[in-house]
């Protein structure tokens, strides 16, 4: 009778694992050992690589560098006692037009704001929230003149066409002979102003200036508060889009001396001309009230248009003319 060959390989699987130098057993317990310790070692490993990223968090802390979920710094809540340093708009700030035939250096211009910080209002006013919200844009140069009319030991000066033509000369003296007495008209904006109308002329052609100056009636906002739309002596206006350029911006909020500006990019005060307005309310009541157009304007309030897209002084130093503290000295007459 021929052998089960089930049986016999059963055999031989029996001598083979009899016949082992190392016991099954220890082959599996050393298997196990081995298996603990690749289990060790990987989790070592993760918890040195744990280790590093923390390391480099913490000297990139200790260095002043931000960590990529670090939120942007927009100082939206600066107080009273910050203003002493330029504010920086924050990075979903629009971006405001910029005249490409602006001055290089006109009149003697500072990157530094104004030295003078006493008439901050009362630093306890810096709550948080929107309490002294700064105006969203970089702050302009400061022109260094003191004025030639108005700064002259400090004597108030009345709003006429004279003096302040002597200051805008003082201010820009490079492009002093540009400037002219201009056509009187009235734009859209309150009455019982003292008014200037000059005009400002280069190779392009000529362009109007308004610059006024009022007091308000109503009260200055109090405790850095900002003021309510439906109440405040102006406001930013409607961009026509009858003019050359349809660009309309408009930004508000507080300087670092603690006065209230509006900052407009539109044809509103003239339909149909493109400006930039620059207006600063005062915590004196005083209202400083500057357009530059891009054309000259006629007795009636109709635009001529000078072929220019923009105005030719650049926004940034439009504010900076606007702010010069020279200003300070006059008075509403």
């Amino acid at each position: 009778m021929d052998p089960d060959p089930d049986l016999e390989l059963s055999a031989m699987m029996e001598t083979c694992v009899k016949d082992l130098s190392v016991p099954v057993s220890v082959i599996v317990a050393e298997s196990g050992r081995r298996g603990r310790r690749r289990q060790v070692a990987r989790r070592l490993r993760i918890a040195g690589t744990v280790l590093t990223v923390a390391a480099i968090a913490f000297a990139g802390a200790s260095a002043g560098l931000p960590l990529i979920s670090a939120e942007p710094r927009t100082g939206a809540n600066v107080g009273p006692a910050d203003r002493t340093r330029p504010l920086s708009a924050p990075p979903a700030t629009p971006a405001i037009p910029v005249t490409p035939t602006a001055p290089d250096t006109p009149g003697t211009a500072s990157r530094s704001p104004s030295p003078d910080v006493r008439s901050s209002p009362d630093p306890s006013g810096s709550a948080a929230g929107d309490r002294w919200k700064p105006i969203p844009l970089p702050a302009a140069p400061q022109l260094g003149a003191t004025g030639t009319a108005a700064g002259t030991a400090g004597t108030p000066v009345d709003f006429t066409t004279y003096s302040v033509l002597r200051d805008l000369e003082n201010l820009m003296p490079t492009y002093r002979n540009r400037f002219t007495q201009g056509t009187d008209f009235k734009a859209d904006r309150p009455g019982g102003a003292s008014t200037v109308h000059l005009t400002y002329a280069d190779e392009a052609g000529p362009v109007a200036l308004e610059l006024s100056l009022r007091y308000s009636k109503t009260p200055f906002p109090a405790n850095g508060a900002a003021p309510d739309p439906d109440l405040a002596p102006f406001r930013c206006g409607t961009n026509s889009g009858t003019s050359d350029n349809d660009e309309e911006s408009c930004f508000s909020g507080y300087r670092f001396d603690g006065s209230w500006e509006m900052v407009a990019v539109n044809d509103a005060q003239v339909p149909g001309l493109f400006g930039y307005r620059v207006v600063i309310w005062r915590p004196d009541g005083a209202i400083l009230d500057f357009t530059e157009y891009s054309g000259t304007v006629t007795t009636k309030g109709e635009p001529v248009r000078s072929g220019r897209y923009r105005p030719p002084l650049d926004l940034t130093f439009w504010r900076s003319v606007t702010e010069s503290p020279v200003w300070t000295h006059y008075l509403y007459g």
